[in-house]
């Protein structure tokens, strides 16, 4: 086969890998969520669990309410790979005597779709929760969730391509807080909202039918080039 063929195919299949986006498809519907599986120290406590409003820690001898975290859902109609914002994450910094704190807890999303009609899948976030001793600047002595900027393992299928929520970073921060990209920090005894931003997009934890037979297709290619440069150097 020609070199000039070779250079055909090898165009033709590396525009198909880079026009995933024939798979963009319209989805609306709407995300609830709980918080799941909380660790911490032998003395840790919690409460919510399971629910969409988790609180961990004793504030007693501070006279202050537990730390604590809220989801709230939002409804959507976008397009696959469109970046928006599926929830809001409220967080209140309170002032909690070491060891009763959580360390980490699991924020389990669930998507609702009613278009495609009928998929319901859940997607799985693991966040730390950095409660810092108190001994610094106000800065200094937020409290931290650090939610890290990630694809989960869950993902649900549709025309035979594989799609999941992508967690891209904080949005709009209200009240006494500020974030970075996977950071929400909430001064002490302070209390603060952020936008979750996301998108659905094609899972990288399960390559498609279609993306599979491209990559196969691109080793193929590779592998002729391969064989008819040994032939050549003969």
């Amino acid at each position: 086969m020609s070199t000039k063929i070779y250079l055909n195919i090898l165009f033709l299949l590396t525009a198909l890998v880079f026009s995933f986006n024939v798979y963009a498809i319209p989805v609306s519907g709407g995300s609830s969520g709980s918080f799941i599986n909380p660790t911490g120290p032998g003395g840790m406590i919690v409460s919510g669990v399971g629910t969409n409003f988790f609180t961990w820690g004793d504030g007693s001898a501070f006279n202050s309410p537990p730390s604590s975290l809220g989801y709230t859902g939002n409804s959507f109609s976008e397009e696959t790979d469109d970046v928006f914002s599926f929830g809001t994450l409220s967080y209140f910094n309170g002032t909690i005597a070491g060891g009763t704190e959580a360390t980490f807890v699991d924020l389990e999303i669930t998507l609702t779709l009613t278009n495609p009609s009928g998929i319901m899948e859940d997607f799985l976030y693991t966040m730390a929760l950095i409660n810092t001793p108190n001994t610094g600047d106000a800065n200094a002595n937020a409290d931290i969730i650090n939610f890290p900027v990630t694809q989960p393992d869950t993902f649900f299928t549709v025309g035979d391509i594989n799609y999941t929520l992508e967690f891209l970073g904080f949005g709009v921060i209200t009240g006494s807080g500020f974030a970075t990209i996977d950071n929400f920090s909430v001064l002490e005894s302070g209390s603060a909202d952020a936008e979750m931003l996301g998108r659905i997009t094609v899972a990288t934890t399960a390559v498609s039918e279609p993306a599979s037979f491209i990559l196969m297709g691109l080793g193929l290619v590779g592998l002729g080039f391969s064989c008819r440069k040994k032939v050549v150097s003969v």
